[in-house]
């Protein structure tokens, strides 16, 4: 097993977990714009939807929360909780695990107001090791998996959206295909655009990325493998108030 750096944006190593901020955030954001966000999403073999997921363009952001991510063979996490209002958003999990990537976190982060983002990894380990909690934006990183191929995994990944918006995914994982299928996840995914800005679908500016690790064997797909579809998350009753 083997991870790759990517960027010159440090990734690794346990530093003191830097809070979750924005330089001069307002406790509203200006009237106009909107916001959305959603804690854990997966597209694939195993699909997961948006679990929170709200998108609103109210001054006094609206929020919801999911104890528990349904059963699935995917990931596991808990407190898991999205808010969003004018022109701001914040999304955030508790207790991940992706056991197939070897990846575990206390809890992870993300925030976005009138365009700037930013995003925090609380004790989040990779391959046994460590992860900084305040990676640079769109720091990618590759992961040998043995006998199967290579997975990616973007940390602070941000894109920006025409207009001024901006969507941050703290962390994104591509999985290697099988049966010809990609399987991504994303984690922790906040969206916002300022007063007058439009959200159209995202233009990513992308990770720098390397060709994957030599030498890793990339898995044969199988011949038939069913699409799972994780169920219903249980809410947890009545929406949660949000503090900017």
């Amino acid at each position: 097993m083997q991870f790759r750096k990517l960027t010159t944006g440090a990734a690794l190593a346990g530093l003191v977990a830097a809070p979750l901020v924005v330089a001069a955030t307002p406790a509203y954001a200006a009237p106009g714009g909107k916001g959305s966000a959603h804690a854990v999403t997966a597209t694939g073999l195993v699909n997961i939807p948006a679990t929170p997921a709200v998108a609103s363009s109210a001054r006094r952001p609206v929020s919801k929360s999911v104890a528990e991510l349904p059963a699935n063979p995917l990931v596991r996490a808990s407190v898991l909780s999205a808010a969003a209002g004018a022109g701001q958003a914040r999304a955030g999990v508790a207790d991940l695990a992706i056991a197939r990537l070897g990846l575990t976190a206390e809890a992870v982060t993300a925030k976005c107001v009138n365009g700037r983002g930013v995003s925090n990894l609380a004790k989040v380990v990779l391959r046994g090791e460590r992860l900084r909690a305040a990676a640079a934006p769109n720091t990618g990183l590759t992961v040998g998996l043995d006998g199967v191929g290579t997975a990616s995994v973007v940390l602070n990944k941000q894109v920006r959206r025409p207009g001024g918006g901006l969507t941050v995914t703290a962390i994104e994982v591509t999985l290697p295909p099988v049966a010809g299928k990609t399987q991504t996840i994303s984690i922790a995914s906040a969206t916002c655009a300022p007063g007058g800005g439009k959200s159209p679908a995202p233009t990513p500016t992308g990770p720098d990325r390397t060709p994957p690790v030599k030498g890793t064997p990339t898995a044969k797909p199988s011949p038939s493998v069913p699409v799972v579809q994780a169920p219903s998350p249980k809410p947890v009753p009545g929406d949660l108030p949000v503090t900017g």
